[in-house]
């Protein structure tokens, strides 16, 4: 009895497991949709399908099999054929041992169905492949799904790179569509000036500037619409610039809070040897301009705020390394917020401080873009009392050629200043420049100096003068200077302030010309050229001279330019040189007249960059191509509002020499000219 009831048992547990098999099988057989048999050695086949649906023959010879496969489905294997893909001979090629499993996909012949077929080894004799199973299974679903991914990605990457594209695009439109009215703007102010005696013209030109202004303004409110996407990352460029031209853009830019505020400010300015530096202007301007606005913002009203801007000696080094202190006596800042003074969003939580907006995150930036610079920030502050960021950051300086001007060479400069190391310091770069610097403190002094001169005949050949000095200011002592000796001296006011408040009184009082501290060798170099133009040729042709004393009568220039006014514009600048001067409208109609005219017919092309039918790049090109006709050696300088480092390497690419960026500086423009044209 006990044998009977284990064999029953043992009945039950194989019927139970053979369901289980069962079950497992039937799940299996859902993935595919047909299953067939291959005998490699007798080349025939056994075909199953689990849909009830039997396109083909339950068995028979597997070549017969495959062409039936073959008229209705067609490879998605590249060009190879199905029949060849399934073939026998293909089939033991992609199996060489038991775990190899050989698959290929196929479709109808609109690809609306996708199958895949597995063939899989399943006895082996002799060491030779005997049998396969075939399996196919629909991935007409997932063919569609993986197709769906991958227009995402491909959407997803086309967007990103239209995005970079974007933003690249938006600079350079940027800088276009910036220069260009500012172009027509200093053009067409330099024009009227040069015929100011012609009121048809100057009323012409005003009305050109009216038009390109509101032009302007129309562009910067569009930009600064989008002033409040912040960024990610900081990437510092590396141009050149002059560091004169930060600092004087840096005070245009806060010197409207100043006045709100009405604090004094004072600039003092040790001896800077580099102005001409390589490296990230703006961003070094960004962070002055965050630690002038916290002074003036943290800053009672008529308090005190000062700069202090030094060269450190940097001996056998190809970098400057420069120390920027700015001090207020504004409200200060306790010793446990000094320590996380540089942390992001970090702010005092105090009374005074949580009147005045702000994201704390300023001083984190600053510190990072200084860190970058190879620099430093420290800070110094006294709750009550005030204080003082010093700022160091090394730049990359730029070969300069000699500073002197040789027509001033030896000529007498008088320097007024109580600030002992600014007057110093004004005396050193006039000595750079080739001039006689000779200093003193007060206006008193100066008086004395000025008097002591005439009585033996004898004048120096222009006098700067600090405006705010104690008991005689800068004013006053050009008044008596002008009793004293007459108004043939040149009198200049150095100042930090905007001197539009008193420069109707300074003129009434005999004051030629102002400079604005902190004072680079640039500025003198410029004001003291500006004097000797006008001695020469007057005040209407100051402006122009640079470019008018240039003798090109034998010349032709091509002034390539789309551009209606700026063509105008840089066609009577030009012609002042008295070169002949030819237009092209376009790239197309430029690379027309090379090909058309002899070989060397051109001393000079200047070529804009953005013009239609051919842009200037494209018409480089060409014309280098035209050997024949001199086209390979006739200087090419492009003229353009396109103004970064890579629009200048572009232009080297296609084979221009030079690069001019617009707005044009006349002496640049002259300088580029006179290194050109033979």
């Amino acid at each position: 009895m006990v044998g009977i009831f284990v064999n029953i048992d043992e009945k039950k547990a194989i019927e139970s497991q053979n369901e289980l098999l069962t079950l497992m099988h039937k799940s299996m057989l859902k993935l595919m949709n047909r299953y067939a048999f291959i005998d490699v050695k007798k080349h025939t086949y056994q075909c199953f399908d689990f849909k009830s649906v039997m396109l083909y023959p339950n068995e028979g010879i597997y070549e017969d099999f495959v062409a039936r496969v073959a008229t209705k489905f067609k490879s998605l294997s590249g060009e190879e054929s199905l029949s060849n893909l399934m073939s026998i001979d293909t089939i033991i090629s992609n199996i060489k041992t038991d775990s190899d499993v050989y698959r290929i996909e196929y479709a109808l012949s609109d690809e609306s169905v996708i199958f895949s077929a597995s063939f899989v080894p399943m006895e082996w004799k002799d060491g030779a492949l005997s049998k396969i199973s075939l399996m196919t299974q629909d991935i007409t679903e997932m063919k569609k799904a993986e197709s769906r991914a991958r227009l995402v990605l491909k959407d997803a990457y086309e967007a990103a790179n239209r995005a970079n594209q974007a933003k690249s695009q938006f600079l350079n439109n940027m800088s276009h569509d910036i220069r260009t009215p500012m172009n027509a703007i200093v053009g067409m102010t330099a024009i009227a000036t040069a015929n100011i005696d012609n009121k048809e013209r100057v009323v012409d030109c005003l009305k050109k500037i009216t038009q390109s202004s509101r032009h302007l303004l129309g562009i910067i409110n569009g930009v600064l619409d989008m002033a409040r996407i912040e960024s990610g990352r900081v990437i510092l460029t590396r141009e050149e610039f002059n560091l004169a031209d930060v600092f004087q853009d840096l005070f245009a830019l806060i010197r409207s809070d100043m006045d709100a505020h009405h604090h004094n400010f004072e600039v003092h300015m040790g001896y800077i040897k580099h102005e001409f530096v390589k490296g990230d202007s703006m961003r070094l301007q960004q962070c002055l301009l965050n630690l002038l606005s916290n002074a003036v913002k943290y800053t009672p009203d008529g308090g005190e705020i000062s700069m202090t801007v030094i060269e450190k000696p940097r001996p056998h080094s190809k970098l400057a390394q420069y120390e920027i202190a700015i001090s207020d006596n504004g409200i200060g800042m306790s010793e446990e917020f000094l320590e996380k003074i540089f942390d992001p969003f970090s702010r005092e939580d105090t009374e005074r401080t949580g009147k005045v907006q702000g994201t704390g995150l300023g001083m984190a930036i600053v510190r990072n873009i200084v860190h970058m610079m190879d620099g430093d920030i420290k800070v110094e502050s006294k709750k009550g009392v005030g204080t003082t960021f010093t700022v160091t950051v090394c730049l990359e300086v730029q070969e300069q050629s000699s500073d002197v001007i040789e027509e001033l060479e030896d000529f007498e400069v008088l320097v007024v200043d109580d600030d002992v190391d600014c007057c110093e310091s004004t005396v050193g770069l006039l000595n750079e420049l080739g001039l006689k610097g000779d200093g003193v403190f007060s206006g008193r002094e100066a008086l004395q100096k000025v008097l002591e001169k005439a009585q033996k005949g004898l004048y120096y050949y222009a006098i700067i003068l600090d405006w705010k000095m104690p008991e005689l200011d800068g004013i006053e002592t050009a008044r008596e200077i002008r009793k004293a000796i007459g108004e043939h001296v040149p009198v200049v006011i150095l100042t930090a302030y905007d001197y539009s408040d008193i420069e109707k009184e300074a003129r009434c009082a005999g004051v030629d010309d102002f400079m604005t501290k902190p004072l680079f060798k640039s500025q003198l170099s410029c004001t003291f050229r500006s004097i000797r133009d006008k001695e020469l040729y007057g005040e209407s042709q100051s402006e122009l001279s640079a470019v008018s004393e240039l003798d090109f009568m034998t010349k032709r220039i091509l002034l390539v330019e789309d551009n209606e006014l700026n063509r105008e514009i840089a066609e009577e600048i030009l012609s002042t040189t008295g070169a002949t001067i030819e237009v092209a409208v376009n790239g197309q109609e430029a690379v027309d007249k090379v090909k058309a005219l002899p070989n060397g017919y051109y001393d000079l092309i200047l070529m804009d960059i953005q013009m239609p039918f051919l842009n200037g790049y494209e018409a480089t090109v060409e014309i280098r191509k035209l050997t024949e006709k001199g086209g390979d050696t006739i200087p090419i300088l492009a003229m353009t509002a396109n103004a970064f480092n890579e629009d200048v390497q572009k232009a080297k690419d296609a084979g221009m020499n030079d690069h001019l960026a617009k707005p044009l500086d006349l002496r640049i423009l002259a300088d580029k000219i006179r290194k050109w044209i033979r």
